[in-house]
């Protein structure tokens, strides 16, 4: 990921890219056929990344507090220095994917794995379905905003702050606490 990380996907060849490696392009046109495949298999470490947190975890089943020291503990996790590259590159491709189709939809899925993680945890809470959808789309909306403010001005410490008062929001507004 560090190899991508000064250069936009919009411009990234196979030549960019093996250069910054310093490996033929021939040996990257073999490996990955395309440059559609090329920045896949980016994308997808970048994913993966900023979705370890919801491996091997049955959010749904998570109470209150639970819930709320996962989060508090994925979203330090996604600030993390190494995951910096990535985060900047699933901006970028999200808004490229509407209009690249060789970007493909993998931004947009992931994003809507957190909102439905979230969704089905509040819907095991007891909230109703409509509300737990616009809940859950304020959630992952927020902590994405936050991700960005992050990216631009590289404050942990502040971004932290912020979403943790965000977080006990969130829940005294879906619960009334």
């Amino acid at each position: 990921m560090d190899h991508v990380a000064t250069e936009p996907l919009s411009r990234m060849t196979f030549r960019s890219l093996a250069s910054a490696l310093g490996v033929s392009t021939y040996s990257f046109v073999y490996h990955f056929g395309s440059r559609q495949e090329m920045i896949d298999a980016i994308l997808e470490e970048g994913v993966r990344q900023q979705t370890e947190s919801l491996r091997a975890v049955d959010v749904a089943a998570f109470d209150r507090e639970q819930f709320r020291d996962w989060y508090k503990e994925a979203f330090r996790h996604s600030l993390r220095e190494s995951n910096r590259t990535g985060l900047r590159l699933q901006f970028e491709a999200g808004t490229l994917e509407p209009i690249d189709p060789d970007i493909g939809k993998r931004i947009t899925t992931s994003f809507t794995q957190w909102r439905d993680t979230v969704k089905a945890w509040l819907k095991a809470q007891g909230i109703e379905s409509r509300r737990a959808g616009v809940l859950a789309h304020w959630m992952v909306d927020s902590a994405a905003g936050l991700h960005f403010g992050f990216l631009i001005s590289g404050d942990r410490s502040a971004t932290v702050q912020a979403f943790d008062v965000f977080l006990g929001a969130f829940l005294r507004e879906a619960f009334g606490d």
